[in-house]
């Protein structure tokens, strides 16, 4: 019974070992195939070969960037222009690293996880060529993040950049009558005629009429305004 359980205890262990692994291949595989360095370029191999705190498996970075993870028993590698980098990882405590990096050299990094006080601790270390090369022939590559490591992006930079300068603010109301005010189009300035062709060009006045006199009633004041005709004459000869 006791070997059963001891039995099932290691299958578990061992499964769970094989999941944290990197499933990818190995570097004795891959060695002959590995991309060539630009001429300012440098590569960086961080590589784990220990199973302890198989559980734990920080986030690497370098100069802020996620670059890959500290898994057990696997590597990978980035590919960086010359110049300075630093790497760190953090559990319960952050680990941190400074590569000087010169162009077609390669640098070799041995993470590792140590105790700590509620869980391990992640540890970075730096070894001679030879160590690491020699370390790495049985790892296997983890592959999870390749474009982060191989692309060529240029590395961000730490100087702080000056703020950019706030853009005006337009009221609401003043931006919306500006927008709204349509466009006035330029009148096309006219001649100015001359005098002979204003003259000619001036329409001809309607002729002058006499003005209709409309007949009026006979005045009171007048002699014979209210004497007829018969009567007019018969006061003729008698006048005679």
């Amino acid at each position: 019974m006791r070997r059963w359980i001891g039995g099932g205890l290691l299958a578990v262990l061992a499964a769970g070992l094989f999941g944290c692994a990197a499933s990818g291949p190995r570097f004795s595989e891959m060695a002959g195939s590995m991309p060539s360095l630009g001429e300012n370029e440098g590569r960086i191999y961080f590589y784990r070969n220990s199973i302890m705190g198989a559980a734990l498996q920080p986030e690497v970075t370098v100069n802020g960037q996620v670059v890959g993870k500290s898994r057990p028993n696997s590597f990978f590698y980035i590919d960086r222009p010359a110049g300075t980098y630093r790497a760190s990882a953090r559990t319960e405590a952050e680990a941190t690293i400074d590569v000087v990096l010169r162009p077609k050299q390669t640098a070799y990094v041995l993470m590792s996880m140590n105790f700590g006080i509620a869980v391990g601790r992640p540890g970075f270390e730096r070894v001679s060529e030879a160590e690491g090369r020699q370390e790495l022939q049985s790892l296997a590559y983890d592959d999870s993040l390749p474009a982060a490591r191989t692309a060529k992006a240029a590395v961000p930079d730490a100087r702080p950049t000056a703020p950019a300068a706030p853009s005006p603010v337009v009221p609401a109301a003043i931006a919306t009558a500006v927008v709204a005010q349509p466009a006035v189009a330029a009148r096309p300035i006219e001649a100015i005629p001359a005098p002979a062709a204003a003259a000619a060009a001036a329409p001809t006045p309607p002729p002058l009429t006499a003005p209709r006199v409309a007949a009026t009633a006979p005045s009171e004041t007048a002699p014979f305004a209210r004497t007829p005709l018969n009567d007019l004459r018969l006061l003729l000869p008698a006048n005679r």
